[in-house]
């Protein structure tokens, strides 16, 4: 990977760490923070059927309190201690989230508002888009924030059901998503890709021998190992992936000299910011356009939103109409 591919990188994952932060933290600290003991109906007349008064769940309680989850020097940290610590530190964002969820369920049952799996399904896609696969995806969600695809699906859930709750009220005619889609007519164009494989040289001399070498029939993969100066990609043949014909991140013409060649072929030398570059277009991928009712509704979606109340107020919104009321 190249010093633009990691930039690159870097600022899916800032986005996608923007969208999912609040979710993580009801995800991952939530079971933390459940009160221990008697909280349930069910263990209190597990007990009293036992005839017993609750001591013994109130003693496992404090078991469970004290329960050692590490130690530095040979000094323990207890459960407790730790459940106080993430309280402290994520308690209100939690509670609040947790609120929040529970008043969007109320709405969305009052209103009839649900998120169909299908509807589902295709975001979660849309979401893994700028990833080689979805398992690659499920696999930086995982290693980088922690969380398994269950959750992922159910944090987009809940992101999905509050965008309807906000548009709920909200009329975007045809006429305006028509003179949208004119007036945005480039935005709906179909996507093109390229799989590029580049050698990067110092010299223009230096590329023009490893064009040389290419004519010659030697391997473009060995030469790219051999000539690059490119460290993150020459070991792996000079492979940049898959690459977006309109991704900023990189040169702009050495994407317009992708347009023009056919699968196979190597062109250069371009002149880049790292020194000069031979390319090769391993593969080109063009996507059908979106059109028809799924573009008309993705335009309606996009135009109600911008009209709607912001999220923080519509969440505030939300919990007062459901008198969400924290008792601490």
């Amino acid at each position: 990977m190249n010093r633009s591919n990691v930039l690159k990188s870097v600022v899916i994952l800032q986005a996608v760490c923007m969208i999912v932060l609040t979710g993580i933290v009801v995800m991952k600290v939530w079971p933390l923070l459940q009160p221990r003991g008697n909280t349930q109906t069910n263990e209190l007349n597990t007990t009293h059927d036992n005839g017993q008064d609750g001591n013994a769940a109130d003693q496992g309680s404090e078991n469970e309190d004290k329960e050692t989850v590490a130690s530095v020097g040979g000094k323990p940290i207890a459960r407790s201690d730790l459940d106080a610590e993430l309280y402290r530190q994520y308690g209100d964002a939690v509670l609040r989230e947790m609120m929040l969820r529970m008043a969007m369920d109320m709405e969305g049952e009052a209103k009839e508002l649900d998120v169909p799996q299908e509807e589902l399904d295709e975001a979660f896609a849309a979401e893994a888009e700028g990833y080689d696969s979805v398992a690659h995806y499920l696999t930086v969600m995982k290693e980088q924030l922690g969380l398994s695809e269950s959750q992922v699906k159910e944090g987009l859930r809940y992101r999905l059901l509050m965008d309807k709750i906000r548009m709920e009220d909200i009329q975007v005619t045809d006429d305006e998503v028509e003179q949208y889609i004119i007036e945005n007519a480039q935005l709906f164009e179909p996507k093109v890709s390229y799989h590029l494989q580049w050698i990067v040289t110092t010299t223009e001399v230096q590329a023009q021998s490893v064009l040389e070498k290419l004519e010659m029939g030697e391997p473009f993969g060995e030469l790219a190992g051999q000539y690059s100066q490119d460290e993150f990609t020459k070991d792996s043949g000079g492979d940049l992936g898959v690459i977006d014909a309109k991704d900023p991140f990189y040169d702009q013409g050495m994407l317009q000299t992708a347009s023009a060649m056919t699968i196979g072929e190597t062109a250069g030398p371009i002149a880049i910011d790292e020194g000069y570059a031979v390319i090769l277009l391993a593969d080109k991928e063009e996507e059908a356009q979106e059109t028809g009712a799924a573009l008309t509704e993705k335009v309606r979606k996009k135009l109600a939103l911008e009209l709607a109340k912001p999220q923080k107020t519509a969440e505030d919104e939300l919990l007062a109409k459901y008198h969400a009321v924290v008792s601490k």
